[in-house]
């Protein structure tokens, strides 16, 4: 991956951070990796666990960002959710969610939508 890249992937990442914070979402984990995936973003709302992948696109052609997100990924992060799960206790009792941001357009003014419970 280049530079460039990672800068806008990590760019996105603190978009959807920001998004989510100003929603009251309290962000717990980034970049939380296992042998499963990574899980982009990890955020506690209410009484629910919300396991967030962000998915930046500079255009909605081609499905857009949401349609980069293929049901293997999505598997995979159930199988990253229930792992982090059984190592963070403290969470067990929340309701666990899979949510997709999506950010499309110009990085600097882009459209945002959150898609929760993805399935």
């Amino acid at each position: 991956m280049s530079k460039n890249t990672t800068a806008v992937g990590n760019r996105a990442e603190t978009l959807a951070c920001e998004y989510l914070l100003s929603n009251r979402y309290k962000i717990i984990e980034r970049n939380y990796k296992d042998r499963f995936c990574e899980i982009d973003i990890v955020a506690k709302h209410k009484d629910t666990i919300a396991f967030v992948e962000v998915k930046y696109r500079a255009s909605a052609d081609f499905g857009g960002a949401i349609g980069s997100v293929t049901p293997t990924k999505l598997k995979r992060m159930q199988n990253s959710a229930q792992y982090w799960l059984a190592k963070h206790e403290d969470y067990m009792d929340y309701q666990p969610r899979l949510d997709v941001i999506t950010i499309v357009g110009d990085i600097n003014f882009p459209e945002i939508a959150h898609i929760e419970n993805v399935n």
